[in-house]
């Protein structure tokens, strides 16, 4: 047996058929974050700096990616004056690549003017610098707006590009033209496109669809629904519609994925649960239900369909392995922080991943175990770019990563630039930590170990 599937951290139902297998850990009291940050928010402004601390320590322990959060805790410490937890929590930020610099505020006076502050923050403030390799694909036309998807399709020798507002389905062409192949209307009854999916060997096109506040035809009527669209590659006639069963609850299918036997996964954005479209069936059904989830974001699979890996924006990386009908969260080392993720790809046995909540945004790629369920290396491949402002989803076309360089849902359709797709290669870059990072976190455990034999002594 795997070593994830004994560290089962969420509750987690798979059905095969009409059989339910739940595998469990013991109950958990769920954590209100709003309420605790509500908490924190308040302690910092009346002064009182241990429940601060108390609050934000709860916060981390649920929201453990977030690098926000971290930045917030290592403060709270400072205030505090505790230099050993804000420097153990600063040095575990820079191990993983974030960004932040703890001069540019007045609560980290009482952790400053030390030779580890001034390096682990030199080292941070580093991190901030570009790095990587970037170059743009082409630009879409401004009135391509809020552009959702990317898959590249080998029949038309073009990028199909899915959108939002407009519900629409576009062949891009790498020199930038643009043809319109689908658009949403009364007689295919789609909405928004959130993701795209080209299965050239059965020749066909999947879309999924959803009623939301930011499609322009928008109508309240429809707010909740969604459904799955299969149409014919070539003609682009519509073949099917797999609508997600009524249960009086709102849905938004998202990303796509396939195995192998043709069965197609789609995960839901609005609930955290996973339905699938097996071959030759006419139904969506739903397969799995990840109860730990905050905002599922982007599914991978591997090419034998046995393992299925699910990003959330705030959580990581979820395993499932729908042989054993088990599941657990990807085994990682310290030094990678999964917050964040918007895109995920898998390419080669490694998770290809687009980093946009998080300080700052990249581009990593994961090399995975012969299981798949463990990462042995991380590789950036590109970190804070210039062009980058939240980039998300994206696909792979040979060696290269090629994705979307930015987003409209943060500054509003209105107020939005033109959208840059942007190739990386995956082959590229250097292994997360330097040399000369390792030598001092080796300087810093000698010291450590003298330190307690003075202090025996």
């Amino acid at each position: 047996m795997n070593k994830f599937l004994t560290n089962i951290l969420f509750l987690l139902v798979l059905v095969a058929g009409s059989t339910q297998v739940s595998a469990q850990a013991p109950a958990v009291q769920p954590v209100n974050v709003p309420k605790l940050l509500a908490a924190a928010n308040k302690a910092y402004a009346d002064g009182d700096h241990a429940t601060l601390v108390s609050s934000l320590e709860r916060v981390h322990q649920a929201r453990p990616y977030n690098s926000e959060y971290m930045y917030r805790l290592a403060l709270a410490y400072a205030l505090q004056d505790n230099k050993s937890r804000a420097y153990d929590l600063m040095l575990r930020m820079q191990q993983q690549g974030l960004a932040y610099d703890f001069t540019q505020t007045d609560d980290s006076k009482n952790i400053r003017g030390t030779e580890v502050f001034d390096y682990v923050n030199n080292l941070m403030l580093q991190a901030a610098k570009p790095s990587g390799e970037v170059s743009a694909v082409f630009t879409l036309p401004d009135e391509v707006i809020m552009p959702e998807s990317l898959a590249w399709d080998p029949t038309r020798g073009k990028y199909l590009v899915g959108t939002i507002a407009e519900g629409q389905v576009l062949a891009v062409s790498e020199s930038g033209q643009v043809e319109e192949l689908i658009r949403a209307d009364n007689e295919n009854g789609m909405w928004a496109v959130l993701d795209i999916l080209v299965d050239e060997s059965r020749n066909r096109l999947w879309v999924s669809s959803a009623a939301i506040p930011a499609f322009r035809n928008f109508s309240p009527i429809d707010k909740g629904r969604s459904a799955l669209y299969e149409f014919d590659l070539k003609s682009l006639e519509l073949v099917h519609r797999y609508p997600v069963p009524v249960d009086g609850r709102p849905h938004a299918l998202g990303s796509l994925a396939q195995n192998m036997a043709g069965d197609i996964f789609v995960a839901d954005r609005a609930l955290p649960l996973i339905y699938t479209r097996r071959a030759g069936e006419a139904k969506l059904k739903s397969v799995l239900a990840v109860r730990d989830a905050v905002s599922l974001r982007d599914i991978a699979m591997q090419p034998d369909g046995r393992i299925m890996y699910i990003a959330d924006h705030e959580m990581g990386i979820t395993i499932v392995d729908f042989q054993s009908k088990q599941s657990g969260k990807l085994i990682t080392p310290e030094t990678l922080n999964l917050g964040g993720i918007d895109g995920m790809l898998l390419w080669d046995n490694h998770l290809v991943i687009i980093q946009n909540g998080i300080s700052p945004q990249r581009v990593m790629r994961l090399a995975l175990d012969a299981s798949g369920t463990k990462v042995e290396a991380v590789r950036p491949l590109a970190v804070a770019q210039p062009v980058f402002d939240f980039p998300s989803f994206g696909t792979i076309k040979e060696q290269d990563l090629v994705y979307l360089g930015g987003s409209h849902w943060q500054n509003g359709q209105e107020n939005s630039e033109a959208i840059t797709v942007l190739r990386t290669p995956l082959n590229a870059n250097e292994d997360l930590m330097s040399a000369e990072m390792l030598m001092f976190l080796e300087k810093q455990k000698q010291a450590e170990k003298q330190q307690e034999e003075a202090d025996k002594n």
